[in-house]
């Protein structure tokens, strides 16, 4: 008969799970030696917040949901950025904690929070585990992490019960529900679009990017009807970027607020899987919005009147066969829109005395690294031009945070690809601020003998937070930081770092990166003056 530690391994490794990050606690080393005993590797990481995000990461990159693991009290709340992060940007994740002893939990307030009661909020299913029908109850977390909208599962285990015997006793099967009818729904939608003259499309997060039908028929239906589309940095390499009818990337990228004005010139917008998490513009709320999702999109007060819930390939198809009509964009005015863009994001100079424009740097990134490289991307102001610049065919290659927008998340996000497939290439591109919350798993790049890039923006600021300073005309005050070589404190972890002052010498370095790939820290000196199109 398995323990209850080996059931839990037992199912994770069922469900193709290879990875659990982690720190570890007294109370979960029986299971950590159940997940050895399957051949799931447990990694290491400095922080229990960078494990999560990690897990996370590889969980939105494969479909499989990510693992991380913790011990309770300290370790357990360190849980909370990747379990917010997850549930907001719809990743599939399984985090899986200690907690106090349940013989003891009744008197004893050492370490004792109540966790699963603290991780309600922010997962989609906080679960007590009791050491009964424990493989059920894993096999439940793992399907729900991956149905629509996706998200954390939050599982907790007494540190007494991993080596007591799996104990089952017999399950009640709830009835699953129907699903919901959204004939109705995409009939008025397929007859708005037929009416539109200047529709536009906005492809985002709630549909299965990992589906190649669905990739397909998001593809088909904009080459079809030619209706313009712009997407968002969750969905990067879902939809052609080299249509003429691409207006770029929209929410949390540079000069999106020119793609938003004709958004709402448009009589019409359809979201294809958008998710208003990743926003904060509002046009979703006009009675001109109409989507189709693979799950609702409703949150609190907002119900979308017209959205089509369910199969998504299937009504996109349903949607292009219906469709007659044809859009009234003139060519001028798309090619008008991608060239204000442009404009709005370009800088004067290309670097001055204070660094490289920020802009030029991502250009270059882009230019040199090959077409297949795995980016991460922090959040900050980088992560807004990186977001615009940075095309790619392939979906699921392109990772930010955007429904949380928090930073920190690239560094272990990063770790977790490159460990994936050490063949692949995998960059990082952060702040300062950011690269610094977590440079602490240098060691574990170190450790593991990976090879990720990291390119770091270094402009001595939270330059993000100037603008809303900026804005009320207020001091700076709280986001300068003070001068790092961030080249010699990655020599320090045993990384090569090297600093980066001029736009030869950060050509010269990638170059040398695309043909001898190591683990590396580039610290990029750019000028925070030469942001352009940003804002707030």
């Amino acid at each position: 008969m398995k323990t209850i530690a080996e059931t839990i391994a037992h199912e994770l490794k069922a469900a193709g799970v290879q990875y659990v990050f982690g720190q570890p606690g007294g109370e979960v080393v029986e299971l950590i030696e159940a997940l050895a005993q399957e051949d799931i590797e447990f990694v290491l990481m400095g922080l229990e917040s960078a494990a999560a995000l990690a897990a996370a990461t590889l969980g939105q990159a494969t479909g499989v949901p990510g693992v991380c693991l913790t011990t309770l009290g300290p370790g357990a709340c360190n849980l909370a950025l990747g379990l917010g992060d997850a549930f907001l940007d719809r990743h599939p994740l399984i985090a899986i904690s200690a907690r106090t002893n349940s013989a003891i939990a009744d008197w004893y307030n050492h370490q004792h929070l109540d966790l699963n009661a603290m991780y309600a909020p922010i997962t989609k299913a906080s679960i007590a585990l009791d050491g009964v029908n424990t493989a059920q109850k894993v096999r439940d977390a793992i399907a729900l992490t991956q149905e629509h909208t996706r998200g954390p599962v939050y599982l907790t285990l007494p540190g007494n019960m991993a080596s007591d015997p799996e104990q089952e006793t017999a399950l009640q099967v709830e009835a699953k529900k129907a699903p919901l009818n959204s004939a109705a729904a995409l009939a008025e939608i397929s007859r708005r679009l037929n009416v539109a003259q200047t529709p536009i499309a906005v492809v985002g997060i709630a549909l299965d990017q990992h589906d190649p039908k669905t990739v397909a028929a998001v593809q088909s239906f904009l080459a079809a009807t030619g209706i313009p589309y712009a997407d968002t940095p969750k969905t990067k390499g879902l939809v052609d970027p080299t249509s003429p009818n691409f207006l770029g990337t929209y929410l949390s990228a540079s000069g999106d607020r020119v793609i938003n004005s004709l958004i709402e010139d448009a009589d019409c917008v359809l979201g294809i899987g958008y998710d208003p998490v990743e926003t904060t513009y509002q046009w979703h709320l006009k009675e001109n919005y109409v989507g189709v999702a693979a799950a609702s999109t409703a949150y609190g007060t907002y119900q979308p009147e017209f959205e089509a819930i369910g199969d998504v390939p299937a009504m996109l198809n349903q949607l292009e066969a219906q469709y007659d009509a044809e859009s009234q964009w003139s060519t001028a005015q798309l090619d008008t829109t991608r060239e204000a863009v442009e404009a709005l994001i370009t800088p004067p100079l290309e670097s001055s005395k204070a660094g490289i424009a920020p802009i030029v740097v991502s250009q270059i990134l882009r230019t040199i690294l090959p077409e297949n490289t795995q980016l991460c991307v922090d959040t900050g102001q980088h992560k807004m031009i990186m977001a615009q610049v940075w095309q790619t065919s392939e979906p699921l290659t392109y990772f930010n945070s955007n429904g949380l927008s928090s930073m920190s998340t690239a560094v272990p996000g990063a770790i977790a690809l490159a460990l994936h497939d050490r063949d692949r290439p995998v960059a990082c591109v952060s702040g300062d601020g950011g690269f610094a919350m977590m440079v602490q798993e240098l060691e574990t790049v170190q450790r593991l003998g990976i090879a990720p890039l990291f390119v770091v923006f270094v402009d001595q600021a939270l330059s993000l937070i100037r603008i809303p300073q900026q804005m009320r005309n207020l001091p700076s005050r709280g986001i300068d930081l003070s001068p790092v070589d961030w080249a010699t404190v990655a020599q320090g972890f045993g990384v090569e770092g090297q600093t980066i002052t001029t736009i030869e010498e950060l050509t010269s370095a990638l170059d040398g990166w695309v043909n001898n790939k190591r683990a590396l820290v580039l610290a990029v000196k750019v000028d925070e003056a030469l942001y352009a199109g940003n804002t707030y």
